[in-house]
């Protein structure tokens, strides 16, 4: 009778440690599968798609790491070496990035918003698409990234060397590029109005088409620069040096070139002097630095050219029918 009421328990009983691992098991698994969203900074690998906001990453080798689609909101990267990683449509709004190694890194698509990226190697990094807006990326390295349709609204790159490079039809509007190195790159048809383009190395640089509304441009070296068709209504550009700079069919209403150097440019077809019955901004009318204007400050701007001090040559051509104004000096050329 003992034995029977034993045989009886024995199966009970294996069953119940047979429930018991099942359930260690599934929570050892749960528990795995959770790892990375409760504790970023021991996240393997492939992070893709988890939520890693504020998480303390900084000082890790992530190289190759998986990123894609993740909310890295607030995350903490700073010296982390982050080379070949892959943050495709991932969200870095105010991360710390600061002296990571993002070399190829790909950024396709990523938000970036007001993140720190002082100091940062993005050299040959894919940020195509990328949101940039208000993000610090001063004394990054930019060398031979890709960056088209990049958004770099109200970001800092003051000193940046961003030259040779292809910024076609790239967002700059009221970023920090003062005393930045862009000479030799492509911007044109790119929107930098109300950028900050003091004492920039502009020279040989394409703005063909671009928006320059009330940039500041002064004391910036465009020497040799492309600006034909680029609208520069009311754009600072006291004292920059635009010897040699095509400046064909270019908006010059508004614009400040008091003390400019124009020896040798080509200002054929340039609108200088304002003309109430045939004024036109043409398709720069739709930038919103123009479409915020209120009408106060447009009256302001509706002026001609100041020409007071510039510099000009023998051959520096002008439009048609145009008086240069006695305040701008005729330079005569040296033999």
């Amino acid at each position: 009778m003992q034995k029977l009421k034993d045989a009886s328990v024995c199966p009970t009983q294996r069953r119940r440690a047979s429930h018991y691992l099942t359930l260690y098991f599934l929570l050892f698994t749960f528990y795995l599968t959770t790892a990375c969203a409760a504790f970023g900074d021991t996240c393997p690998a492939n992070c893709a798609h988890l939520n890693l906001t504020n998480k303390n990453f900084a000082g890790a080798n992530l190289a190759r790491a998986q990123f894609m689609e993740a909310n890295l909101r607030q995350a903490r990267f700073a010296n982390a070496d982050l080379s070949g990683a892959d943050f495709s449509g991932a969200k870095l709004i105010q991360a710390d990035l600061r002296n990571t190694n993002l070399q190829n890194a790909r950024l396709i698509g990523a938000d970036l918003t007001q993140a720190n990226l002082g100091e940062a190697n993005l050299e040959y990094a894919n940020l195509g698409s990328a949101n940039l807006k208000s993000a610090n990326l001063v004394r990054a390295d930019l060398r031979g990234i890709q960056a088209t349709y990049l958004d770099l609204t109200d970001a800092q790159l003051n000193g940046a060397n961003l030259s040779g490079m292809d910024l076609a039809a790239c967002v700059f509007q009221g970023t920090k590029l003062s005393t930045a190195n862009l000479s030799g790159s492509n911007l044109a048809g790119s929107s930098l109005s109300r950028a900050d383009l003091s004492g920039a190395l502009l020279i040989r640089a394409t703005f063909a088409g671009a928006w320059l509304n009330l940039a500041n441009l002064t004391s910036a070296n465009g020497h040799n620069a492309v600006m034909n068709g680029a609208s520069l209504y009311g754009a600072n550009l006291a004292g920059a040096d635009l010897s040699a700079t095509q400046l064909r069919g270019a908006m010059l209403v508004g614009a400040q070139l008091n003390g400019a150097d124009l020896r040798d440019a080509d200002l054929r077809g340039a609108v200088l002097n304002y003309d109430p019955a045939n004024f036109n901004l043409g398709d720069a009318v739709q930038d919103p630095v123009v479409m915020e204007l209120n009408q106060a400050a447009r009256q302001s701007l509706n002026r001609n050219a100041d020409l007071r001090g510039a510099r000009y040559n023998r051959a520096t051509q002008w439009p048609q029918g145009y008086r240069v104004p006695n305040e701008a000096t005729l330079v005569e050329d040296t033999p």
